[in-house]
C-alpha cells in the first residue's frame, strides 16, 4: 500500500487543471487525490476529459507532451490496437521538414475533432438502432408467444373447453350414464324389498 502524500491546495492552477508531480524515480503523484498513479491512471483522465498538466519535481518544467507521448508509444509499438499504420508514420516523418509543417497541428486538431464529433453521432444513432430493435424484437417475441398460446387454446377447444375441465366433464357424463343403467335395477330391488315386506307382515 502506497503512502499518500499530503495534499498541497497550492498545487492546483486556478482554472482546476489538476497538477500531475513527477518524481526522479518515474513516480508520478495526482495532487487532486492526494495518491499516487500509473500511465493507465492518466489514460483514464484523457478519456474522461479532465484537463491536466504534469510537472517534474527536479526542473518545474511542464512534462505532460513527454509523458503522453509515451503513453503513446507504448501502444503503437503493440502488435495490434495501434492508430499509426507505416504509410501515416512515414508521412507524418516526412512532414516534419516541410513547408507546411506548421499548418499540421491545426490540420491533424481539427480533423479528430471532426472525426470525435462524427464518433458521437454514429455512437447516439446506434443506441437509438439497438434501442428500437431491442424493443421490436420483444414485441416480436410477445407477438409469437400469444400466437403459440392461442393455438394450444385452438387446439383443445376441438376436444372441449380445456384438459381439466375435459377431464370433469368425461367423469360427470360417465356417472350421469352408470346412474341412469343402474335405475331400473334399483327400482326392481325396492320392489322386492316392498313385496317381501307385505308377506313378513301376512305372516304375522
Amino acid at each position: 500500500m502506497l503512502k499518500s502524500k499530503p495534499k498541497d491546495e497550492n498545487e492546483q492552477l486556478h482554472n482546476d487543471i489538476i497538477i500531475i508531480k513527477k518524481y526522479p524515480n518515474r513516480r508520478l503523484y495526482n495532487t487532486a487525490t492526494s495518491s499516487y498513479i500509473v500511465l493507465d491512471d492518466l489514460v483514464g483522465l484523457v478519456k474522461s476529459g479532465n484537463a491536466f498538466e504534469i510537472r517534474d519535481t527536479k526542473s518545474g518544467e511542464d512534462i505532460t507532451r513527454e509523458i503522453l507521448n509515451q503513453i503513446i508509444f507504448e501502444r503503437e509499438t503493440g502488435k495490434s490496437n495501434f492508430h499509426f499504420p507505416l504509410e501515416v508514420q512515414k508521412q507524418l516523418i516526412g512532414m516534419y521538414d516541410d513547408a507546411y509543417a506548421k499548418m499540421m497541428p491545426d490540420y491533424l486538431k481539427q480533423s479528430l475533432n471532426i472525426f470525435s464529433a462524427e464518433r458521437e453521432r454514429m455512437n447516439s444513432t446506434m443506441e437509438n438502432v439497438v434501442e428500437r430493435n431491442t424493443k421490436a424484437m420483444m414485441d416480436f417475441s410477445q407477438n409469437i408467444a400469444r400466437q403459440n398460446l392461442e393455438v394450444f387454446k385452438r387446439s383443445w377447444e376441438m376436444f372441449g373447453t380445456s384438459p381439466s375441465v375435459q377431464k370433469a366433464s368425461d367423469t360427470d357424463v360417465a356417472k350421469d350414464e352408470n346412474a341412469d343403467d343402474s335405475k331400473p335395477e334399483l327400482d326392481e330391488i325396492q320392489k322386492q324389498i316392498n313385496q317381501l315386506q307385505d308377506r313378513l307382515k301376512n305372516l304375522k
